[in-house]
């Protein structure tokens, strides 16, 4: 692969540029909900960093595949080997772990601006319910696109992220509200 200025240019502005509008509906569903935010407004406050862990975890997970393809340690063709399923477990525990602990932070954050309009197990089901979940779909995103851009010469690094990011917020932000609809 070319590593030139050139090629990462021609890679990646067509993704930054649709990176972007996946971004752009995001914030549009996010806007579209201002009201129900107004009923929990923790779940407001850790927005941010609900879509930075889920950007974080599917950035170490594309960049672990990424390696591994052009090391040689997994298979160019996709099937499941050891370091591909250790690197998917590592990033489900991280997840389980991050998004149990915001959804405990996210109530304080409820709590602290005296909306006391759910309980503590209902903000963690919210919330590990939505990244979790949203975790699980970008993994599979991530494996898939990672092997694709691989086979078609393009450099995974210069692909996977900006899509997955922005795809994990869309997916997150709407998982989110759907989540909390229905416990709430």
């Amino acid at each position: 692969m070319m590593n030139s200025l050139k090629s990462i240019l021609k890679e990646s502005i067509p993704t930054l540029v649709l990176a972007a509008i996946i971004s752009l509906v995001a914030g549009l569903i996010l806007h579209a909900n201002k009201d129900f935010l107004h009923i929990l407004p923790g779940i407001l406050i850790i927005i941010p960093s609900f879509n930075q862990m889920n950007g974080a975890i599917m950035s170490v997970l594309s960049c672990r595949i990424s390696s591994a393809l052009h090391l040689g340690l997994i298979h160019p063709k996709l099937h499941t080997t050891k370091t591909l399923n250790r690197n998917v477990s590592a990033t489900y525990i991280t997840a389980i772990l991050s998004f149990i602990a915001f959804g405990i932070i996210a109530w304080f954050f409820n709590m602290a601006v005296g909306a006391s309009t759910a309980t503590l197990l209902a903000f963690t089901t919210i919330i590990f319910l939505a990244g979790f979940s949203t975790t699980v779909i970008l993994s599979f995103l991530s494996i898939i696109i990672s092997y694709i851009s691989y086979d078609k010469d393009i450099d995974p690094d210069n692909l996977v992220i900006p899509i997955l990011t922005s795809v994990g917020d869309f997916i997150g932000i709407f998982l989110l509200f759907i989540i909390a609809g229905v416990i709430i």
